[in-house]
């Protein structure tokens, strides 16, 4: 893992991501001027498409420092930056910077993160060191001056009791959702504590506390501060709770808290994805993809992971669609399958929704709806009608939980939450396919293919119900459960558009490779699915849309697969350029982030948007299970890993010390030319 330094901020640059599942900050060049803060499972009215979107929360580790009377926030004119350092160890941004007001300079530390043992709280350290005697006050603050929404209730009483230094419950614009904060503060650094002054009045101002110090030159004063956010979603009183967890974490204290921080990402990097072999680029973007994946999920995450994850509200409105079960499920589940059971508790939250969906559009069972945010209905605004018909979701969260009961082999789970999943979606296939005489087919259908809408016979659809029907019938025979025979006959005669003269697989009835983009959607049954048609059938298929790769590469999620299907050709020297074009080219600096797209990397001096998590999150998955065969089953693990590893040019092995295997940890190991990867478990002591 590495310390990724700044010392010449651009203005392309964009802001640095720190979560932790719970809480997601950006954090820019100065964070006392730049950050801001999203909090899962907080919901709000979207100004313009007027439906429910993810809505940006009060920031709560804001504050400022004053030099004789003039604020920092007032004249950042004279504030000069020095260098700002993002440790991947360990989640922690450290910003280093001076102020300078006449004669007087002070310069500034601050440390910032996200806590993982509480994962409600964030956590700073604001040190400052004047090289004049001044007067100096540091102030720690929440104030929601120009976010959408409103104060309902603001407290400060409860300082009597040394329990936090105020709290607030803020309401998202159209009433929608709620979210409470609370803080505190301390200044460490004077034998006598300076006294601190509390705004103890108002109902919809700023929080705020100040400390006024007599500064002397060469000795270092900290301002600490643990801020809280709660979603409603969580709590029928979050701003309260927010004072209880503030509270708690005052017994822990800020040290005791950092240490374990960094005790938790320790075990996280466990399953660090080691590429022996490759260049540092590559191993240094399979770092920050993994960081930014379990940065983004927690066991405490309430609501799923957005397109975006916490990293912005501007993109998709923060609703979480396919990309989650397909592009970021599959690495959580392997590496932190605490965390991936919170992802999939969020679609079993809402199996009366995803009923009552199935229900609006005439089905049986289970549809879970393209985009859902926190009640689990349809929120993507009406005008976007192509993507309505995209009901490849109902499968892919089938096959995550699947893929669930397969890696944990935990009964509880298969009965309780796999299985009426999975039975759910199945009833709604037997009512979404017609029979006739080519077999059983779905019209009037999206596939991954956005553009081009309401076909006949998507194949990447159709391939999906074939392998979730018969994950179905697998497991409900493994429970003992009547398992209808209409299940085995859709999926033995499920029409798949076939040239025959090719051997390839179209992406849908009538297909004609454009002459512009040409979506391999077809390829993802493959893989990340596990659909396998007769070995011709799949190399003649995965020939074809290869040869159109370069038409694709650009856009995203798919093209983090491309290195795959190269090296499942055998083309080592095409899957690493296939994997340079189709990630890492998306990558930008300062630290590693995503963009969605390349168009939106530009030459224009904007920061372009970031994290866009399935693009991080197709890559690990590509590694994890692509590149080293690993196909989840419900047999032993020694059935898991029979494809020989081909890996991109110049790469030995892939190597991770740790995944779970039915709730142990073993190791998981692909050299180059065997003839399989290996799950290895660990020794363990009685």
């Amino acid at each position: 893992m590495h310390t990724h330094t700044i010392t010449d901020y651009r203005p392309d640059f964009p802001p640095a991501y720190l979560a932790n599942g719970i809480v997601g900050l950006r954090i820019g060049k100065i964070p006392l001027l730049h950050a801001t803060a999203l909090l899962n499972g907080f919901y709000g009215l979207h100004d313009a498409e007027a439906v429910e979107a993810i809505a940006p929360a009060p920031y709560p580790l804001g504050a400022d420092i004053n030099i004789n009377g003039l604020w920092l926030s007032q004249r950042p004119d004279l504030v000069v930056f020095h260098r700002q350092s993002y440790d991947f160890t360990d989640g922690e941004l450290t910003t280093q910077f001076d102020f300078r007001v006449n004669h007087t300079t002070v310069r500034i530390n601050m440390v910032t993160f996200c806590s993982r043992s509480m994962p409600t709280l964030v956590l700073q350290e604001l040190r400052v060191e004047a090289d004049l005697p001044c007067n100096l006050i540091l102030r720690a603050t929440i104030d929601p001056t120009g976010l959408p929404g409103r104060c309902l209730h603001r407290d400060t009483i409860n300082v009597r009791w040394r329990v936090a230094d105020g709290a607030m419950l803020w309401q998202s614009a159209g009433g929608i959702g709620l979210c409470g904060t609370a803080y505190s503060s301390d200044c460490i650094g004077m034998e006598t504590p300076p006294p601190v002054v509390k705004d103890l009045w108002g109902h919809t101002n700023a929080l705020r506390s100040e400390y006024s110090i007599p500064a002397e030159p060469g000795k270092s004063y900290a301002l600490r501060q643990i801020g809280c956010l709660i979603p409603g979603l969580m709590h029928q009183e979050p701003h309260r709770e927010a004072v209880r967890l503030v509270g708690l974490a005052l017994h822990r204290g800020f040290e005791k808290l950092r240490m374990e921080n960094r005790q938790a990402w320790t075990q996280i990097w466990k399953g660090r994805v080691r590429l022996v072999g490759a260049s540092q680029h590559w191993q240094t973007i399979t770092d920050a993809s993994y960081f930014y994946l379990h940065s983004t999920v927690h066991a405490s995450t309430p609501c799923s992971v957005p397109a975006w994850g916490l990293s912005r509200w501007q993109n998709y409105l923060g609703g979480v669609f396919w990309d989650c079960e397909t592009f970021v499920f599959p690495p959580i589940l392997l590496t932190a399958p605490a965390a991936a059971q919170a992802l999939l508790d969020y679609r079993t939250r809402l199996l009366p929704a995803a009923r009552n969906n199935a229900a609006l559009h005439g089905y049986p069972g289970l549809q879970f709806p393209w985009t859902s945010a926190v009640h689990g209905g349809e929120v993507m605004p009406a005008w976007a009608m192509a993507i309505f018909p995209e009901q490849h979701i109902n499968l892919d969260v089938a096959f995550a939980f699947a893929q669930c009961a397969h890696a944990g082999n935990d009964e509880e789970f298969i009965r309780e939450k796999a299985w009426p999943v999975l039975k759910g979606v199945a009833e709604w296939i037997v009512g979404r396919v017609i029979k006739t005489a080519r077999g059983y087919e779905i019209e009037h259908v999206t596939g991954i293919d956005e553009g081009v809408e309401n076909v006949h016979n998507n194949a990447y659809t159709n391939a999906a119900a074939i392998v979730v029907l018969r994950q179905t019938i697998a497991m409900g025979e493994r429970l003992g459960r009547a398992v209808p025979q209409i299940w085995a006959e859709i999926a033995n005669n499920m029409v798949l558009p076939l040239d025959a003269q090719t051997g390839v697989i179209a992406n849908h009835d009538n297909y004609r490779c454009p002459k512009g983009p040409c979506n391999p959607e077809i390829l993802a049954a493959f893989f990340p699915l596990t659909y396998r048609p007769e070995p011709h059938i799949e190399k003649a298929t995965y020939q074809f849309y290869l040869d159109y790769a370069d038409s694709f590469i650009g856009f995203p999620m798919l093209p983090t697969f491309y290195g795959v299907y190269a090296a499942r050709l055998g083309d080592r020297k095409r899957s690493l350029e296939l994997f340079q074009a189709g990630f890492a080219d998306y990558v930008v600096e300062p630290y590693h982030q995503c963009v969605e797209q390349l168009s939106h990397i530009t030459t224009d001096q904007a920061p372009p948007a970031t994290t866009y998590m399935a693009n991080h999150g197709g890559f690990i998955t590509a590694l994890l299970y692509g590149l080293t065969g690993l196909q989840l089953g419900s047999g032993g693990p020694d059935t898991w890993c029979q494809t020989p590893i081909c890996l991109p040019e110049g790469w030995e092995a892939i190597e991770v010390e740790r995944i779970f295997v039915h709730g142990k940890p073993a190791r998981l190991l692909a050299r180059h030319g065997d003839p399989h990867a290996h799950i290895t478990f660990h020794e363990t002591t009685s």
